[in-house]
């Protein structure tokens, strides 16, 4: 908390020192992520700690969105809302007996809706602006999982919600188009629910009983985040 109470202090005093705002106060980017590591918890809710903490590790994720900005004149800071579309599978194979392994794709799709405030610090120049800011989102996501060819669907998703602190830089290409890359620390993290639907599936000639326990999961996407955009301003 003291560390958090320190950081606010330092952007507030930031915003108050930063240089005017630009004639062109408001902004849209799309951008594309590289996010560097999540987690997928198979048995968050299982009595057993060693259990619980077992995951499936999805690393280096490259997902794409889009950003709407504004700048609030009389009190320096800029305001905006983003959307990003995220989505990592991974292909495993499971042994079934002693004659073979069927293959299991499984990974999440996840929908980040974020609301941010930024402070301009007052460094660079005309044509390059630095910033720091944060804020919060709510995560909406799902996992996919296939086993042997045989899907199991969302029955129930529940909704994350978190907060992010980010720094960027901005880089004028002109009179209204930036170029923009950030760096973003969040924890990302929501559950959901598949089952599948039916009760066997067919894999290389061979009927494959499934289970029809409902599948709990949890997905955490900690991983540093870094995005570069193309910004038009007006």
């Amino acid at each position: 908390m003291h560390r958090i109470r320190i950081a606010a202090f330092s952007l507030f005093v930031l915003a108050l020192n930063a240089s005017p705002a630009q004639e062109r106060i408001n902004s849209v980017e799309l951008f594309g992520t590289f996010i560097g590591s999540s987690k997928l918890f198979h048995h968050p809710e299982d009595s057993d700690e060693l259990v619980r903490s077992q995951f499936l590790p999805l690393n280096n994720i490259f997902s794409a969105g889009a950003d709407v900005r504004h700048i609030i004149e009389e009190f320096r800071i800029q305001v905006g809302v983003s959307v990003e579309y995220i989505s990592k599978t991974d292909v495993i194979s499971i042994p079934l007996s002693s004659s073979g392994s069927v293959p299991v794709r499984d990974g999440f799709t996840a929908i980040p809706v974020e609301l941010s405030g930024y402070f301009f610090i007052p460094l660079g120049d005309e044509k390059i602006r630095f910033y720091m800011g944060g804020g919060g989102g709510a995560y909406f996501g799902t996992r996919r999982y296939t086993f042997a060819g045989a899907d199991a669907v969302p029955v129930e998703r529940n909704i994350g919600y978190g907060i992010h602190v980010l720094s960027g830089a901005q880089y004028a290409l002109g009179e209204a188009v930036s170029l923009r890359s950030e760096l973003k620390f969040r924890d990302v993290q929501f559950e959901t629910t598949n089952r599948f639907e039916q009760l066997s599936t067919t894999y290389l000639g061979r009927t494959i009983l499934l289970d029809q326990t409902p599948l709990r999961s949890r997905i955490n996407i900690d991983g540093m985040t870094l995005t570069l955009g193309l910004v038009l301003r007006f």
